[in-house]
């Protein structure tokens, strides 16, 4: 064989190995993208479980990477592994006391926790709604499927506009320095003060802030898989009707 034949076949043989990797890919995206949504979820769980261990510095590089993503305050994170036990949330003050620099926002993050108030998860309560949602609606996906019908783009709309308002208020009450979303008064004239007032103050688990975050960010994390899924299973659809009687001819003939 000549030596531009031996060039040809071997550009031949990628040529079908990344055919080849590509069809595996669009055979098992469902797998490859519920696998990465448990790893990101499974992540945010690993660094308070490594610092609990000992191992900070594994578990300081994991803060560090979703410290793109996250703000990471810590009155608004969820804490394991403390002396209490369960899942542990606390106020601004808490942490204050217990060594948060109220600084600035890039300081208050900082603060990760210890070993008797348990350590901070690597995203807070909003992040780990949306996301826990998403695997979970990943997880349904696999049984459900296409037996779903397709969630409109007004109907994604609908389904992440309370987020976008919950989270616009909290940005719009923090710039503005007028505290609405603090006190939140609003929701005891709405209410007619009928809950206690520490549901309406502070963010840990019960409070209104807490309740607000975790329903927003639930309905928008299903609502991004409900509204994404299936639209990837098109496209890996045509990939596969496209690849499949490619490599089947490719196959049959001599390299």
């Amino acid at each position: 064989m000549s030596e531009q034949g031996v060039a040809t076949g071997q550009a031949r043989a990628v040529v079908i190995g990344i055919d080849r990797l590509i069809l595996a890919m669009a055979r098992h995206w469902l797998l490859l993208v519920n696998v990465f949504l448990g790893l990101y979820i499974g992540l945010a769980v690993l660094a308070p479980a490594l610092m609990a261990s000992g191992f900070t510095g594994p578990g300081r590089a994991i803060y560090r990477f979703f410290s793109f993503q996250c703000h990471q305050l810590p009155q608004r994170s969820y804490y394991l592994f403390s002396q209490a036990g369960a899942i542990q949330t606390y106020s601004l003050d808490q942490v204050v006391a217990w060594g948060a620099d109220l600084t600035s926002p890039f300081t208050l993050r900082a603060f990760i926790g210890s070993p008797e108030v348990g350590f901070k998860m690597a995203i807070a309560h909003r992040l780990t709604a949306i996301h826990t949602a998403m695997f979970i609606g990943g997880l349904l996906w696999i049984v459900l499927g296409r037996r779903l019908p397709r969630l409109s783009v007004l109907g994604y709309v609908l389904l992440a506009l309370p987020m976008a308002l919950d989270g616009g208020s909290h940005m719009l009450s923090e710039i503005t320095l007028l505290g609405f979303r603090e006190s939140n008064t609003w929701a005891v004239w709405l209410t007619g003060g009928l809950l206690p007032s520490s549901f309406y103050v502070g963010t840990a688990t019960g409070s209104l802030n807490w309740l607000l975050r975790t329903v927003t960010g639930t309905l928008f994390g299903f609502a991004t898989i409900w509204f994404v899924f299936p639209y990837l299973d098109d496209g890996f659809d045509d990939i596969r009707r496209q690849l499949e009687p490619k490599l089947r001819i490719m196959g049959t003939r001599r390299m």
